[in-house]
Order: structure tokens, then sequence, then C-alpha cells
């Protein structure tokens, strides 16, 4: 009976599965751990505070425009610019400005959606099925770049949306304050093959007077989803808790600033470009946050640099510092890299680099030869090279639509300076802080507003100058028109990337339509043709491309191809 001998071992057969049982479980917890970690890396820890209040209805004089009125803040409207007066410490202001901004926000975080998505590929076995996972893990450092003040400002925006029954949600929230800095085009749009989300003007026109300029600015946003249709401007005027007060023309959910002046006459303009150390996963602030911190703190031109200088920066901008004794500098920033020039030759900048040590830069040096940019700041120096008579003289630059050579061009053309694509256009007098802004539902009238009450309380009320009326040999209807045909283009644009070819045809056939001379619907149109082997078709749309002058040169070179054989 050995089984019963004491100290005997039972013979029993090797049992291996459950050595596979064991590693399988041991797998399993290593996973459920790796998930539990990467889901706190990728997380936006969101700020504390609360909302609560009702939107009141109030009519401060006789006479005076109705406003919304919601805590000590409030929005006004000046034909159809809305005016956001905010008061407050940043969770406050950020709250104000979702509570009665809201009808608004959904549109503009939608349309910003797209930019944030084509940041990481589907491509791949698993590409699609890990795209979210991807996407959350590029953009884990955002919120890690945004200061406390910023974070504060974005959940105090949440909360406010949310008061008003729009939910949009934190972590969108905050990846959009970043869209500018490393948000790549939607692919429905021109920019997907530019890389660019933004096109932007600067110019400065010296005054009559000594020592004063006048700042003229276009902004657009085309390579949103929605080509910048959704971006309103909206006229900012903020006293935050402890700083200096500071006005700021932007969009809906946009809480940096890159159309600014603060009380002490401090104008910041920040044109978004690309540099090659432009990365996603960078800790860092985004540039309009850093704008609007220097509108919030600098008391002096030289203030503004140096908190340029000292800060480094998410993504790359060129930037025109100004004060109300007619000096300015242009600084380029990158993420690397600030250098200042205080006595620019220039007298208009865009959204490329220009100095020698930065011009050079792979991604800039892209830039500068495909997109239009230098011609548009050729043109607008060209114009403003001697002293304007009236402030009626830089409207004039900002809607012309010549070339260089004084030729005219197309409607819509991308080398104009008015190429009917600006999310704002405004006119800052820096030294009288007079400001106006573009009414597009007016036909391009320029609203006058008095910012030395609005930010110094100068003066028992309001004295604004006169609005700016529109161009009167101007189309009307040449703003609406272009709207609808590039909404049609990036349908168009959309119906080929999926390869329905008939559809894409059908949506440029509504855009040339509505703008028969619009350059970018002749060149797609010849593209579609292209798909769909139509060559006759495809020759004839770009020959009208290429003799209203192209304005796309990658595309050119394809066309002048095709022609040739």
């Amino acid at each position: 009976m050995p089984d019963l001998v004491i100290g005997g071992r039972r013979s029993l057969a090797p049992r291996p599965w459950r050595a596979g049982v064991i590693a399988i479980a041991m797998l399993g917890v290593a996973v459920i751990v790796g998930w539990f970690i990467y889901r706190r890396a990728v997380a936006y820890d969101m700020p504390g505070g609360d909302v609560s209040g009702e939107i009141s209805q109030v009519q401060a004089t006789p006479g005076a425009p109705p406003a919304l009125l919601f805590a000590s803040s409030s929005l006004s409207w000046t034909g159809s610019i809305p005016v956001l007066r905010v008061v407050g410490d940043a969770h406050a202001i950020g709250a104000a400005h979702g509570r009665l901004l809201a009808p608004w926000l959904t549109a503009t975080v939608a349309a910003a959606d797209p930019s944030i998505e084509e940041t990481v590929g589907r491509g791949g076995l698993f590409g699609g099925s890990t795209h979210g996972m991807r996407l959350a893990w590029r953009w884990r450092f955002i919120d890690d770049g945004l200061i406390d003040q910023d974070r504060r400002m974005v959940a105090g925006m949440t909360r406010g949306a949310a008061a008003s029954g729009i939910d949009v949600s934190y972590d969108d929230l905050v990846r959009d304050q970043a869209v500018l800095d490393v948000g790549a085009p939607s692919p429905r749009t021109a920019e997907a093959d530019q890389h660019g989300i933004a096109s932007s003007l600067a110019v400065v026109g010296k005054h009559a007077a000594p020592n004063r300029i006048w700042i003229g600015r276009t902004f657009a946003l085309p390579g949103l989803d929605d080509g910048g249709d959704s971006a309103m401007p909206v006229l900012t005027i903020a006293h935050p808790e402890g700083r200096i007060a500071w006005a700021s023309v932007g969009w809906p959910g946009q809480l940096g600033v890159v159309t600014g002046v603060n009380a002490h006459g401090i104008a910041v303009m920040v044109d978004p470009t690309r540099t090659g150390d432009v990365r996603t996963t960078r800790t860092a602030r985004p540039v309009a946050h850093l704008a609007r911190a220097v509108l919030e703190q600098a008391k002096t031109l030289d203030d503004a640099i140096k908190q340029f200088e000292a800060t480094p920066t998410l993504g790359a901008a060129t930037i025109l510092i100004a004060d109300g004794t007619g000096t300015y500098v242009i600084l380029e920033r990158t993420p690397s890299k600030a250098i200042v020039e205080r006595n620019p030759k220039l007298l208009a900048l865009g959204d490329v680099l220009t100095t020698n040590t930065l011009s050079s830069d792979p991604a800039n040096d892209r830039a500068r030869r495909m997109l239009p940019t230098l011609s548009r700041a050729e043109r607008a120096a060209h114009l403003v090279r001697n002293p304007l008579t009236d402030v009626t003289a830089m409207a004039a630059v900002l809607r012309d639509q010549r070339a260089l050579d004084d030729a005219p061009r197309p409607t819509g053309h991308r080398g104009t300076i008015d190429d009917g694509r600006a999310a704002h256009v405004v006119i800052l007098d820096p030294t009288s802080l007079e400001l106006w802004i573009s009414d597009a539902r007016a036909h391009g009238r320029m609203r006058a507003f008095d910012l030395k009450y609005e930010l110094r309380r100068e003066g028992e009320r309001p004295t604004p100058p006169g609005d700016i009326a529109p161009d009167p040999s101007a189309d009307p209807d040449r703003l609406a028109n272009l709207v609808a045909a590039r909404a049609d283009l990036r349908i168009a644009r959309g119906e080929l990337d999926r390869g329905d070819n008939d559809r894409a045809a059908e949506a440029c056939a509504r855009a040339l339509a509505r703008v028969p001379e619009l350059p970018e619907a002749l060149e797609l149109d010849g593209l579609v043709a292209l798909a769909r082997g139509d060559d006759a078709r495809a020759r004839e749309r770009l020959r009208a491309w290429l003799d209203g002058h192209p304005d796309n040169p990658k595309t050119e070179e394809r066309a002048r191809a095709l022609l040739g054989r």
C-alpha cells in the first residue's frame, strides 16, 4: 500500500492547461491595468465651479438697443454683430461666453471636429477601429499646455452652455482651443492640400497725423469643415478680475485672441503659420491663449514682446504687435524660436514666416510656394505705401480684388485681398481705440465701436465714429453667392473622395451656377471631369481656370501638363 505510506507522493498526470489559464489571467489583469492607466493618461480633468442664474432681457435706457443679461455680463447686437461684454474671473468669463453664445457653439464645435480627427490617420487593418484611442493618445497633452486660468475658462464655457441646454463636452472645447495650432484642414476643403486651417492678413497703414497708424485685418478659416461659415464675428469686451481690460474679434467658442487690443492701446494680431517643429504631443500653450494673456498683462510694447519671447507656444505664428504711439513690431514665434523685428520694413504680413532665420523651414517654405499669401501681402503693401487720407482708404484696401499690377481678378480669386472667405474684417486705430468690424449681412458696412469708453470708461457714454458705408460699386449678392458656391464645392470634394464622380459633377455645376467665374469651382470641375474620363471637359474647364489666373500652384502644374498633351 504505497499510497498510505507517510511522506509518500502521489504520482498524478501533468496538467499543462493550468499554466495556460494562469498566463491568460495575468494577461487579462495586465490589459485591465493598462486600460485604466491609458484612460487616466488621456483624460482631461475639468476644474471645479458652478453656473447658476437666469438670462433676462434688458434695455438700459430708452432708445438703447436691447440686450441679454446674465450675471454681470451681457450680449447685445450692433447690426448683425454680437457684442459680448464679460466681467469677472476666468470661470465667470467662460460661463458668460457659453451661456450667452450657446446657440452658436454646436456649429463651431462640429466644424472643428474633422480638423481634430484628421490629425490621426485611419489606414491599416485596425486603423478605423483604433482611431479614437490613437486620437486621444495623440492629444493627451493639450490640457497640460493650458494654464489653470485657461482651463477654468473652458470649464466655465462648458457649464454655461449646458445651463442653456447645449451639450458640448469639455474635452471637445479644450481641443478646439488648439485647432489653429495643430489641427489639420478638413478633407472637404480646398485647404486639404495646403495643410492650413486659417488664412489671414494684417496691414499697417500710416495715418496722415504723425505717430498714428491704422491696422487693417482680415481673418478667414477656410480649412474648417464648413469653410468658416459658422465663425461669425463676435466682439468680446472683457474686464477680467485683477487684470487689464481688453477687446477682441473672434467667434463662438474661441477663448483666445487672434485680433485684439487692450486698454493701454497694445494691439495684437496673430497669423497662424506652419513650421516643422509643431507637434500635437508638445506640452505648450496655444498661441491665441498666450495672446490673450499678453493683452491682460502688458502695459507697454516691451512688456508684450518679453511675454511672447519667454513663453513657448504649441503652434507657430506671425504676430503684429503695435501700441498707441504708432510703433509696431513683427514677431515670429514657433515652438522653439522667437524672432523680433523692431524696425520692420513690411507693411503687410500674413500666414507665412519671412525672416531669414525661419523662412527656410521646410513646412514654411512649402507654404510660401503653395499659398497666395505673398501676393496678397505685396498688393496690400503697395496700396498703403503712402499715408492714408482717412479710414475709408484702409477699408478700400481690405476690399481690394485686384492683382499687384492692378489687373482685375475673377470673383473669389484666392490671390486677392478680399477673396470672399473672411470670418472677420476689422480696422483698428490703437491710438484713438476706434474699431470697425465688417457686417456681412449689411453688404460689408463696417460698424464702428468706441473702445475708449468700453475699456477705459472714458466719457459718459460711447461715442463711436461713423460707420464706413459699403462699397457702392460692389455686387450686394457677391458674398452670399460665394458662400453658397463654396458650400457646394465642399460637397463635391466629399463625393469625389467617396468615388461618386457623378454627384461631385452635379455639386460643381451648382457652384458654377452661383458664381460662373469662381476659380476654385472651375479647377475642381476640371478635376472631376478627369476622374470621369471626360478629357474634353477637363481641358475646357482647366483652360478657363488658367486664363483667369490660377490660384493653386499644385493644380496649375498638373493642368498645364494636361493641356500640353
